[in-house]
């Protein structure tokens, strides 16, 4: 029952946060790099921007800014919070599906934010 509650409070969390990236500008479309990601990476950018914001920075307290962060530790991050070494609820999930290519794209993308 609790992992019940957990999954539909992540969806609804979900929903709020990438109905407000959708009303924001299209900051990402060849913005910072962007070209340069797979169509992989590309395509996981609004998932990211749903609680980090399209430019990295979060409009929600909750959330860290990834913009200018450093990439080795991004990289990391994503890399524990795939393995679930760093575990947690929405992250962890976030982070499985990713290809140790797509981690040092979105951390290298997200680094070069300013």
């Amino acid at each position: 029952m609790k992992q019940l509650l957990m999954g539909l409070a992540l969806a609804g969390l979900m929903a709020v946060n990438a109905a407000r990236a959708a009303d924001e500008p299209a900051g990402l479309q060849g913005s910072h790099g962007q070209s340069q990601l797979s169509a992989q990476a590309s395509a996981m950018l609004p998932l990211c921007a749903s609680c980090h914001g399209l430019e990295g920075i979060s409009t929600v307290g909750l959330y860290p800014n990834l913009a200018g962060q450093k990439e080795e530790y991004l990289v990391k991050q994503l890399q524990q919070f795939k393995t679930r070494e760093r575990n947690d609820p929405i992250m962890s999930p976030m982070a499985e599906p990713l290809s140790p290519e797509m981690v040092n794209e979105l951390a290298a993308y997200f680094a070069s934010l300013k």
